[in-house]
């Protein structure tokens, strides 16, 4: 299953190998609307400016996702970190620049 997180972390209870790559975003238009995933984006800010920025519709959902191998995270990468509390809208988040990373789970330790 391809998953949809507005950051690049490791589940909780997911240890074992995984591999991380940055792609295109050409690509991560690719893998959403080219097939079936879930959003585990937790903030609403965060689904509105990847809905606009990949132009799919991702609803906001606070999940926990525990990840069978083979399991890939399209992630959004800020190319820093925001300040303390703050909340960031589209604009900011392409201000700060970021890029997408697809992280993919292997195999348990």
């Amino acid at each position: 299953m391809l998953y949809l997180m507005s950051t690049t972390v490791v589940p909780h209870n997911a240890d074992g190998i995984w591999r991380m790559q940055t792609i295109s975003a050409d690509y991560a238009v690719d893998l959403v609307t080219g097939g079936e995933w879930i959003s585990a984006v937790g903030h609403e800010s965060s689904a509105a400016a990847m809905s606009a920025i990949l132009g799919v519709p991702i609803a906001m959902n606070r999940i926990t996702v525990t990840p069978e191998p083979g399991d890939s995270f399209l992630c959004l990468r800020l190319h820093s970190r925001p300040p303390e509390g703050v909340i960031l809208d589209t604009a900011q988040m392409e201000s700060i620049g970021f890029s997408w990373a697809l992280m993919t789970y292997l195999n348990l330790c």
